[in-house]
């Protein structure tokens, strides 16, 4: 059995949790003797080795072109059987070999005003269709794609994704903030942060943001409204930064209105953080009883969980549940269950 992986993900991005799923399944896959090819392409990204910065001044669309039909004559050289894993909706099919695709959200079909001239959905329409087999990341997903692409159930597998746990948890004292990991626009829902930090209560709170690009204008204007521009710091974390920050922070929080899996939580359950996370879809199903979950729409809820962050008692505990949860979350289980469907297809 061979699995290809393309390019396309590791073109469009440099760090993001989808590149990150792809290179742990790889990896993990390779270690069970799975012979998985990962074609990374013209990439910038972290995740896998080759590539260079350098390569992140090139506009990304030649890269992705050119890495994409490369690929192409790639798999189509290839003799051994195999299957074809896209690793986005933005990869083409072809040929008459097995599909298999990997489904995150249907963010763009629930919110598309979020999403305009992106072509996204209607890529997602046609793998819906062409996969052979589709994967998705929470059970949240799986009903998605039933209810608004009407993909009958026996075609979907559930296959939760993973977390490296560290064998040795240095978690410090805590300074007196919460970490934000991620993009902060439309459905993530971050603005909701600002607002409730805002709170006499939370004054001494402040907030460190990892992720998501450059501050725009109108985040600018909105922390200067709130008054809140001197207590946010915004990172560009590479994964030991980012380890650093979920080990020293007070907390994360997770406000997303909706999320096809959700990994910051995860990740910081992980390192015995305490979560305090949106009740949005997958994210609930990721983090069971080990977080604290306020209603993303009601800024005084956050308020509310924030406060009781702030409890050390309420601290221990979570900084208990989290790593006991995040053990049911592993890339060796993930890789597992997918060569479990990669051989289901080929006999």
């Amino acid at each position: 059995m061979r699995v290809l992986f393309s390019p396309d993900v590791f073109v469009t991005q440099r760090f993001g949790g989808v590149s990150r799923y792809f290179a742990e399944l790889h990896t993990e896959l390779v270690g069970l003797g799975v012979d998985a090819r990962l074609f990374s392409g013209l990439h910038d990204n972290a995740h896998v080795r080759g590539g260079g910065t350098a390569l992140g001044r090139l506009p990304v669309r030649p890269r992705l072109f050119l890495s994409s039909r490369t690929f192409r004559f790639y798999a189509a050289a290839q003799r051994a059987a195999h299957i074809l894993h896209p690793t986005y909706y933005s990869a083409e099919p072809f040929g008459r070999r097995p599909h298999v695709c990997t489904f995150y959200d249907l963010i763009h079909h629930r919110y598309p005003d979020q999403f305009p001239n992106d072509t996204t959905a209607e890529r997602q329409r046609l793998w819906a269709r062409r996969a052979d087999r589709i994967i998705a990341i929470s059970h949240a997903t799986a009903r998605d794609l039933v209810s608004l692409l009407g993909v009958p159930d026996e075609k979907i597998s559930v296959i939760h994704l993973g977390v490296r746990r560290p064998r040795h948890r240095t978690r410090r004292q805590p300074e007196a903030y919460v970490l934000y990991v991620g993009n902060r626009g439309g459905y993530k829902n971050w603005r909701i942060v600002v607002e409730a930090l805002q709170d006499p209560g939370l004054k001494d709170l402040r907030l460190v943001c990892s992720g998501g690009g450059p501050v725009t204008g109108e985040e600018h204007a909105l922390l200067e409204r709130c008054r809140m521009a001197a207590r946010v710091t915004f990172v560009t974390a590479d994964d030991v930064t980012l380890s650093r920050c979920y080990r020293e922070a007070l907390g994360l929080v997770y406000p997303s209105l909706h999320e096809g899996f959700g990994l910051p939580p995860l990740e910081a359950m992980a390192q015995g953080v305490p979560v305090v996370a949106a009740r949005a879809a997958a994210v609930e199903e990721v983090v069971g009883d080990a977080a604290l979950l306020f209603d993303p729409r009601d800024v005084d809820d956050l308020v509310h969980t924030l406060r009781r962050l702030l409890d050390a008692s309420v601290r221990q505990e979570l900084e208990g549940r989290g790593p006991e949860r995040a053990r049911m979350f592993s890339w060796e289980s993930t890789a597992r269950q997918t060569a479990d469907v990669y051989r289901s297809l080929l006999g």
